[in-house]
């Protein structure tokens, strides 16, 4: 009978048996990547931000033709913007539709029921409102797709402050569809 069990058990792993286990250290190895890295004057700063999570369209004539909206959130972190209708990644997670597209950042918008005010917080002291900016994805990394996923976006990223001061630097973030 123990015979029987070791080619079952081989089988299960040349099929992927173990791949929550893979997942969850993939994504712990990528999550602790998700942040912003950003130059505040004299100092670089690194904020870490959890997801940037994509409202898609569930009519596909509308995602042709419409922005989809995103927003990158984290600890003191929201980031309201636009993807493209061209590079919408839409339901099957074609992210590499977006490297090399700016996307835009506004100050406020709609995601779903919410309004979003764009704004970067530093450990409770500094909240800084956003007026604009970009986002430029330069390459995708991770296998796992989902909330428990490791897909990741990285870039880089321009902010101008409400107070009219410009923020350069780079992101990582994992990347979500909702829809």
């Amino acid at each position: 009978m123990k015979k029987a069990l070791i080619p079952i058990a081989l089988l299960m792993a040349a099929c992927g048996g173990g791949s929550e286990e893979d997942a969850a250290r993939d994504r712990a190895a990528a999550a602790s990547t998700w942040a912003l890295a950003i130059k505040l004057e004299v100092i670089d700063v690194r904020i870490p931000v959890e997801a940037m999570n994509v409202l898609l369209f569930k009519d596909e004539e509308v995602a042709k033709s419409t922005p989809t909206v995103f927003e990158v959130q984290g600890q003191g972190v929201s980031l309201i913007g636009e993807i493209p209708p061209a590079a919408n990644p839409g339901y099957d997670e074609k992210w590499e539709k977006l490297i090399g597209v700016p996307l835009t950042i506004k100050s406020m918008g709609d995601f779903g029921r919410d309004v979003v005010e764009s704004h970067l917080g530093m450990a409770g002291k500094l909240e800084m409102k956003i007026s604009s900016g970009t986002m430029t994805v330069d390459s995708i990394s991770g296998k796992w797709s989902g909330s428990q996923g490791d897909k990741t976006l990285k870039g880089r990223i321009t902010l101008t402050l409400q107070d009219g001061r410009t923020l350069q630097g780079t992101f990582a973030t994992h990347a979500l569809t909702w829809g």
